[in-house]
């Protein structure tokens, strides 16, 4: 029950993101006009916006022009349903899985826009971030909430580690860009990617960063080479790079100590 209530969430999470991921890069409003229709305008009923089951049930088609409706908007919905059933089968349910599956959420949808726009919002990217750095303050609710707190040393700590590590991060990366482009003459990483390296250090730490930065070069290797002169958003590299190294932190840290055995 607790799978189909986090996938459940995730859907309707997938759902608002689909509005945000259509209209922040327009500059629009998220909230008005409702929901409607890009081609004919006409304004959606409820039952036409209902997660995944609507585009199915529809056929994706406008349920008034029958224009087709992009495959983006159930697969958003879809894969956010999965991060929140995933994470929760690794985290259980709680402050600190909805936390992180709304930071992948809005990773996720990052990666959408940047491969439509190849630059992201800046509103979305520092929410993440804010939340990946913040986490243990919504953790410390939760345990307060339910009369389980620790000792409040443990949350102040584990809230200056994810600031120290996303800072660590966040000025490499510039660091990085800086100095890259000093040699060849041109940006090489964007302020977007800055923020992303500080969200990925708060939400993994290290050593895990460093082998999520380095799962997202290879996972951008092949797409670099094939493009040539076109350009390769790495935004959704460096967030698929993340959630494998989080999904998979037991075994990542399992190969860093046989290789440092």
């Amino acid at each position: 029950m607790s799978l189909l209530f986090a996938f459940f969430t995730g859907l309707a999470i997938g759902s608002f993101l689909n509005v945000l991921i259509v209209r922040i890069p327009k500059g629009e409003n998220i909230a008005f006009p409702p929901s409607h229709c890009p081609k004919c305008d006409n304004a959606l009923k409820w039952w036409h916006n209902i997660p995944l089951l609507s585009w199915l049930i529809l056929q994706g088609k406008c349920a008034y022009c029958k224009s087709p409706i992009s495959r983006i908007y159930p697969i958003v919905e879809l894969l956010t349903g999965l991060i929140f059933a995933l994470l929760a089968l690794k985290l259980g349910l709680g402050a600190e899985w909805f936390v992180t599956a709304l930071v992948f959420a809005l990773l996720m949808a990052l990666s959408v826009i940047d491969f439509e726009y190849y630059a992201v919002p800046d509103s979305l990217n520092f929410t993440a971030l804010g939340l990946a750095l913040l986490m243990p303050l919504f953790i410390l609710g939760w345990d307060w909430g339910f009369g389980d707190m620790k000792d409040l040393s443990f949350y102040m700590d584990m809230l200056f580690t994810r600031f120290k590590d996303g800072a660590i991060m966040g000025v490499s990366f510039f660091a990085l860009g800086y100095i890259v482009k000093r040699l060849i003459k041109k940006d090489a990483l964007g302020e977007a990617d800055i923020i992303i390296a500080a969200t990925m250090g708060a939400m993994l730490g290290f050593p895990l960063v460093l082998m999520a930065i380095y799962v997202s070069a290879l996972l951008a290797i092949v797409p670099a080479v094939t493009a040539r002169n076109h350009m390769v958003p790495f935004v959704p590299f460096l967030a698929l790079g993340t959630w494998i190294v989080y999904i998979f932190s037991d075994q990542f840290m399992k190969w860093w100590g046989m290789l440092y055995a």
